[in-house]
């Protein structure tokens, strides 16, 4: 479409040895993560234990008979874990769980609490401010530590399972006005703009704000985080619920609800979009997303569109996943050897048919190679145009392309049903 318009460690086993085996230090953790335990040797070996997050660093190392001591305590993160016997972990700014670890040599040192489940496994939590006692991803493999679980002060279910998989911004969309705060303590917070917005109410129950159009709307600052190129992989996320389907001060039929192009050329990047029930391509009700190159004009793009006009409603939610990547290209793109990469798009956990559009879906329908540009990230607009109408929510982005799992389970979390219909060159609930 044309854009020319302005884990814990495993223990060693219950065994009697002679001879002892070396532990490792513990892991440093990232923000919202504490630190890995060390790893616990068969009778003694005392090592370092883990950073935290954001904070001073992790408590004492363990010896064969002690535990190890607190972790320092994080600034807005889960704290440091102790030594290689587990020793007790530090109190997160919002209230890290303390469990320590059992000690001593023959004893199966190194509590599974804070690490999630068993080896390889995952649980609920996820990796936001402040330690809870759900945890975040097990270990892979046994003896590695699993990280420290955490959900947002307040934060549902929902966004214990956004935060679990990792995106790199998330905005909860439910502060109204002023600042929305980005619930990965990334950083990404966004602004609103035009006033204070009246509440919706999602499926499960969380408010988020209902845009009611010009001027209301909410600005992220730019980052090289929300680019395509910066890990050649990237997925918006959102929940929408349009209160009208023909949307005011619309450019040529259709909302692009969300977007990196908000000065068009020459900084323009990816844009979420809605089309009108009415629309001069008869595109009803269609959700697209599209890449494009810094000039914008003809952007590539992956739409999903039902097969009877009017399945969208106004006052119905919809969960909307766009997906981009410069490194895997769907079979059958022509000129994929010069631009690289592909487009999909998913409504309500189902996921569009590529094999049934051609080129569309291929990075290289208009040649498009993306950069990452100074756009600021809009939401409820893009470039001041066009404006949506109705509430957005639970808006995420990631850095690497979200499976068909994960993208059903967060359709599932929210409304309690599994993902029913399927795409061909039309798609059905």
């Amino acid at each position: 479409m044309a854009r020319t318009p302005p884990s814990a460690a495993l223990a060693c086993l219950l065994v009697t040895v002679l001879s002892s085996c070396q532990g490792s230090d513990g892991e440093p953790g990232g923000d919202g993560k504490s630190g890995g335990a060390g790893r616990h040797p068969t009778s003694g070996g005392a090592n370092a234990g883990g950073h935290s997050g954001r904070g001073t660093s992790g408590g004492a190392a363990g010896s064969a008979t002690t535990p190890g001591g607190d972790g320092g305590t994080g600034v807005a993160a889960a704290a440091g874990r102790g030594g290689s016997t587990s020793g007790s972990a530090g109190a997160g700014a919002n209230g890290g769980a303390r469990t320590a670890g059992n000690s001593g040599a023959g004893t199966a040192a190194g509590s599974t609490s804070l690490g999630g489940s068993a080896p390889g496994g995952r649980s609920s939590g996820g990796r936001s401010t402040g330690g809870s006692t759900s945890g975040g991803e097990a270990g892979d493999a046994p003896g590695t530590g699993g990280d420290a679980g955490g959900s947002a002060p307040g934060g549902s279910s929902y966004d214990d399972a956004v935060l679990a998989d990792g995106p790199v911004m998330y905005l909860a969309m439910s502060k109204l006005a002023g600042t929305e705060p980005d619930l990965t303590g990334h950083g990404h917070d966004g602004t609103y703009h035009g006033g204070s917005n009246p509440s919706a109410t999602l499926p499960n129950g969380d408010t988020a704000a209902d845009f009611a159009g010009d001027p209301h709307y909410v600005s992220v600052p730019s980052s090289a985080a929300l680019s395509i190129p910066t890990t050649k992989n990237l997925t918006w996320e959102a929940w929408i619920r349009p209160d009208v389907l023909q949307f005011d001060d619309d450019s040529s039929g259709y909302v692009d609800w969300m977007g990196k192009c908000a000065e068009y050329s020459p900084t323009c990047e990816w844009e979420a979009r809605m089309y009108n029930m009415t629309n001069s391509s008869n595109r009803c009700n269609r959700l697209s997303a599209y890449a494009f190159n810094p000039t914008a004009d003809l952007g590539s793009g992956a739409y999903w569109e039902a097969g009877t006009c009017g399945t969208i409603k106004a006052g119905s939610w919809y969960h909307v996943v766009g997906e981009y990547s410069t490194e895997v290209t769907p079979s059958g793109c022509s000129n994929a050897d010069e631009f690289p990469g592909g487009i999909d798009i998913w409504v309500n956990g189902v996921k569009w048919n590529h094999a049934s559009h051609g080129d569309t879906g291929c990075m290289s329908q208009y040649d498009v190679k993306p950069a990452a540009n100074d756009s600021p990230l809009n939401i409820a607009t893009m470039a001041g145009d066009a404006w949506f109408q109705g509430s957005i929510a639970k808006v995420a982005v990631y850095d690497v392309r979200l499976s068909n799992e994960q993208i059903a389970n967060h359709y599932q979390v929210m409304t309690g049903k599994v993902p029913t219909g399927s795409c061909a060159s039309t798609c059905n609930f």
